[in-house]
């Protein structure tokens, strides 16, 4: 393994594919741990390499141009005489190739969130002329918040006409787009027939095209594949139409963006969240939430959060929380499914009251009518608290007491679990890029200058700023002083 490649230094190997290798690096200017994606010019000749350099930089540059909570962020491109590479955000978390069990349906909130994530993930792409053109589970990082994000933007397009014109299909058949295999022009909607599938697979546990390469593209090409209430009749019927429009052979007949294909699986699933729901439905999200957190980070050390008659966690929490996570834990799972205790360990420490842990929450959850579901339980839990004297935690207040680390004193006073967007302006904005930029070094202010491009409220402005300071305490400083 080398030792160094451009600035970074080379900690380990993280996989090897067709045209490269991807490390494990860090970056000694700005102190950060990156994932570097190399291409390998000795697999050329000299007059492709000239070629598929320029194509890789053009590509990297419209990648790095994109930035959003879902899609794994872009931060370099360097090359020297034996490879070119890009260095991208590191991710903790697990591929979702490798949390999918064969034949075992994912749990219905999950779905909806990941699904949610992809999908606003691809829509901003798209809307900036970015197509992915090899979305599929290996490509969708999970985080160990449960947040998934898109790998590869940029990059399946070099490795997709490159290795083709050599006469290789590169990535899995079973996610292409019928024009895709006919060599026809790919855009925004192609990743939408490539999303479906992981839908349907996300939904039954099965894959609609399967088999070698041939028969795989034989039936993208021409077959049907059965609805997924077949597979899965807890489902019900209700997202068999989401599932068939997305994965119309005809692009023109699959939804024009994928922000249609979110609010149609959205709407499809507010169908089913009347009165009751099937038993075997709640019975196949309880096992689900054993398949998933088998394989997600940390979730084995999780269950002393809420288990009650245990010497760790609640022993050791006050009253309020003793009271009310079991309740948070029991109305968040029915929002994101297995990943809710895991969550909620996770800020159990950083949050002084109930509003606080519900604005660590809340972004959590995919979908409006989730997050107002959860608000008002919250809001019924809060009252009972202080109906029968437990108490519910410190209030979010710009005046609220508490040590470094709290919540309470570190986020600004509109932060409180059901609040109205705060605006903020440019000068507030600048100097809020000036105190980070002693953090994470003069890459701040591109990350404001991004930051201000998706919003416009000062709350969320803050928290994406803070997700790129990597101290825990460095994070929680920057947040209370957020208004000195």
């Amino acid at each position: 393994m080398i030792a160094q490649l451009g600035k970074y230094r080379i900690d380990s190997v993280l996989g090897k594919g067709a045209m490269g290798v991807v490390y494990k690096a860090f970056d000694p200017w700005i102190e950060r741990v990156v994932a570097l994606k190399t291409i390998r010019k000795e697999l050329f000749t000299d007059g492709q390499q000239a070629d598929l350099i320029s194509r890789f930089k053009n590509e990297a540059q419209a990648a790095g141009r994109l930035s959003h909570p879902n899609i794994v962020t872009v931060f370099d491109y360097g090359e020297d005489d034996e490879s070119a590479y890009i260095a991208m955000e590191f991710v903790e978390g697990s591929a979702l190739d490798t949390l999918l069990v064969a034949s075992r349906p994912t749990a219905l909130p999950r779905v909806l969130a990941w699904m949610g994530d992809l999908l606003q993930g691809l829509d901003y792409a798209h809307a900036r002329g970015v197509v992915h053109r090899d979305i599929k589970p290996a490509n969708l990082l999970i985080t160990s918040a449960a947040q998934l994000k898109i790998s590869d933007f940029g990059i399946a397009r070099i490795e997709s006409s490159t290795l083709t014109q050599a006469g290789s299909m590169v990535g899995t058949p079973s996610y292409m787009p019928p024009e895709q295999f006919r060599g026809e022009p790919v855009d925004g909607r192609s990743d939408v027939f490539s999303a479906g599938i992981v839908l349907y697979q996300l939904l039954t546990g099965a894959r609609p095209f399967t088999g070698s390469a041939a028969v795989v593209m034989q039936q993208i090409l021409n077959d049907h594949p059965q609805a997924p209430s077949q597979l899965a009749p807890a489902l019900g019927t209700r997202f068999d139409r989401v599932v068939t429009t997305a994965l119309a052979k005809a692009q023109g007949e699959r939804y024009p963006s994928a922000r249609a294909f979110h609010e149609a699986l959205l709407a499809a699933a507010r169908e089913g969240a009347g009165a009751g729901a099937d038993p075997d439905a709640t019975r196949m999200a309880d096992d689900d939430r054993t398949v998933l957190a088998a394989g997600l980070p940390d979730l084995a050390a999780s269950h002393s959060v809420v288990s009650a008659g245990t010497g760790t966690g609640m022993d050791t929490m006050t009253p309020w929380k003793r009271q009310a996570f079991p309740e948070v834990e029991t109305s968040l799972a029915r929002q994101i499914g297995p990943m809710a205790r895991f969550l909620l360990k996770k800020v159990a420490d950083s949050a002084d009251g109930l509003d606080a842990l519900g604005t660590l929450l809340l972004p959590h959850i995919p979908s409006d009518v989730g997050r107002i579901e959860f608000q008002q339980s919250l809001e019924l839990l809060k009252k009972k608290l202080l109906a029968n004297g437990t108490g519910a935690g410190l209030p979010v207040t710009a005046s609220s007491p508490g040590a470094i680390g709290t919540v309470s004193a570190s986020l600004p006073p509109a932060a409180s679990a059901i609040r109205a967007p705060a605006p903020f302006d440019e000068a507030w904005a600048d100097a809020t890029a000036t105190r980070l930029v002693v953090l994470i070094g003069p890459i701040a202010r591109i990350v404001a200058r991004r930051a201000m491009k998706q919003t416009c409220d000062r709350a969320e402005f803050l928290r994406l700023l803070a997700s790129h300071i990597d101290n825990p305490d460095q994070r929680t400083r920057f947040l209370r002083d957020a208004d000195t």
